[in-house]
């Protein structure tokens, strides 16, 4: 009697309970489809949730990377407010939000936009899509607002930088509809720089013109956008405080219409004209005369290289055509000869095109060297460095600036020479220290002690004295110096690295002839040093003259045996 209650209270269960829940008709257990919102606290994203949309395959992201979004867009929205720019002009849909929409570039719009229409005054490709793009900002009512869209693909436009970036450009938007380009993406991007704290390209063109924004500006998407002007944004941040670029965008406030170098020069300080401050941005670049590590160390590509000879001669002539507000870099080989190296002197001779007020900058590219100008008479510049002839030692460079804004392809002469003096051996000259660490840093040990070696060399060194050169082998347990003293004189240092190391040393004519007479002067002293100068072991070696006369005299007796 039992049995039959428990089925009929089941059967009344099952029942109720397919009453009270829908069925899957009714309710998707798992939406996949459609544009959803996802809002924060100055933006709101739309977004596909869609991950098989045979049309717009890419479009997809999930909620997480929409909130990635919401957070990079607000971090960058709060940095400018505090910056002291005025706030977007918010849109006409009154929730006081401002819309970032993401979608997929590589397609005609509408197609595969989430949100909004794509103004036609957008640049577009022959085929009609945004593929040029991996991010745009897209006007909408009134005058002066606007709304953001990322291309959806992770290498393109969902991107901390790229986000920073097109946030900044609602910003400028609100004090001019229509700014001068270059000024707009080189403020924009030093922006979404200084808020990341990461540099997302870099220029390939160095000589490029600094106010030139389009396809023939550059051989990459960084340079045709005008993004290489954040440099000098950030030199004049540097030099006059962050508060100066804020200064530009005010005179653009006060001069709408007005080209953003005279926007620029207007904020200068009394005295340094646009042409002097230009001219010290092309040192600066050169020389990595900068505070923000991410350009400290940096150098930029040259225009070309010219190796110099390893004996006293003249420069190859050479002219390089530069357009208005560019520069050119050139620099300087020591040679191919990687044996014996002497002491030299470099001087250079630049004749600057007549209109152009250029302050020509020499670097030696070496550790703790500064820019050097060049001395400036009429329409020539000129120096004279020292130099020398070792292959190791890194190129020095010339900056060829022209600081005009409107005389394009003026070619300046760079003539020279080189003076070696063959009584005075060289070492090599050591680079700047790098600044980029791969990997884990490892904490430098606190005592400097000078490495281990071995002398792989006979108890006497024979000596030639067609060419006076000390030549043997030394294995080193680390970097270091090996300092060398023949006798009383100092024959300078050469540098050590871990492993097997070719010393040469060439003996100075004066000391090659005291050889001769005085035995006290044959004892060559090698001392390792560690690279900041601690003293280690000493090894001794005694050095004979062997002459061209003598070698050819014993290698007639051979033959009469």
């Amino acid at each position: 009697m039992r049995r039959p209650r428990t089925l009929a209270a089941l059967a009344f269960g099952v029942l109720a309970l397919g009453v009270s829940v829908p069925s899957a008709s009714a309710i998707d257990p798992f939406p996949n489809e459609g544009i959803v919102t996802l809002t924060g606290k100055h933006f709101q994203v739309h977004y596909s949730r869609d991950n098989r949309d045979g049309l717009c395959p890419t479009r997809y992201i999930d909620q997480q990377t929409a909130g990635d979004i919401l957070g990079w867009a607000d971090r960058a929205y709060d940095t400018y407010e505090a910056w002291g720019y005025p706030d977007p002009i918010q849109d006409t849909d009154g929730n006081g939000l401002i819309e970032i929409s993401v979608d997929e570039f590589d397609t005609t719009p509408p197609a595969c936009i989430s949100y909004g229409v794509i103004d036609a005054s957008i640049p577009k490709e022959h085929d009609g899509s945004l593929g040029r793009w991996d991010a745009v900002v897209n006007p909408v009512a009134p005058l002066g607002a606007n709304e953001i869209h990322l291309d959806a693909t992770s290498e393109k436009g969902i991107k901390l930088h790229v986000v920073a970036h097109e946030v900044f450009h609602l910003f400028s938007r609100a004090i001019d509809s229509d700014p001068d380009p270059w000024l707009d993406e080189a403020t924009a991007e030093w922006a979404s720089i200084r808020t990341g704290q990461d540099v997302l390209g870099e220029e390939t063109n160095p000589d490029r013109t600094l106010d030139c924004v389009g396809s023939e500006c550059g051989d990459t998407d960084f340079d045709r956008n005008g993004y290489p002007g954040w440099m000098l944004i950030e030199y004049l941040a540097e030099r006059y405080g962050d508060g100066s670029v804020k200064a530009v965008w005010d005179q653009v406030a006060a001069n709408p219409g007005a080209p953003g170098t005279a926007d620029l020069a207007a904020v200068l300080p009394a005295g340094t004209s646009l042409a002097r401050f230009f001219n010290d941005y092309t040192t600066a670049r050169m020389a990595g005369g900068f505070t923000l590590p991410l350009l400290a160390k940096g150098t930029p590509l040259p225009f070309a290289r010219i190796p110099l000879e390893q004996t006293s001669a003249s420069l190859p002539a050479t002219t390089v055509a530069v357009n208005h507000l560019a520069v050119r870099y050139l620099t300087f080989g020591h040679g191919k000869n990687d044996g014996a190296c002497f002491e030299a002197s470099l001087t250079l001779n630049v004749a600057i095109p007549a209109g152009v007020e250029s302050y020509p900058t020499y670097y030696a590219g070496t550790k703790g060297a500064t820019a050097e100008p060049l001395t400036v008479s009429g329409s020539t510049a000129s120096i004279t460095v020292p130099w020398n002839t070792c292959a190791a030692s890194p190129d020095a460079y010339l900056s060829l600036p022209n600081d005009t804004l409107g005389l394009d392809g003026r070619e300046f002469a760079v003539t020279g020479s080189v003076a070696v003096d063959f009584d005075k051996p060289a070492n090599p000259t050591a680079p700047p220290p790098g600044a980029h660490v791969i990997g884990t840093p490892i904490p430098t040990p606190t005592s400097d002690p000078a490495p281990t070696l071995k002398i792989y060399a006979p108890e006497v060194l024979r000596v030639s004295s067609k060419t006076r050169l000390l030549r043997f082998v030394v294995f080193s347990s680390g970097a270091g110096k090996l300092g060398a003293a023949l006798g009383s004189t100092g024959l300078g240092s050469a540098t050590l690295r871990t492993g097997s190391n070719d010393i040469r040393f060439v003996l100075p004519s004066q000391l090659f002839r005291s050889l001769r007479t005085k035995s006290s002067s044959n004892v060559l002293a090698l001392t390792s040093q560690s690279p900041t100068g601690a003293k280690g072991a000493t090894f001794t070696r005694k050095v004979l003259v062997q002459s061209a006369a003598k070698a050819k005299k014993k290698k007639a007796r051979r033959k009469k045996h």
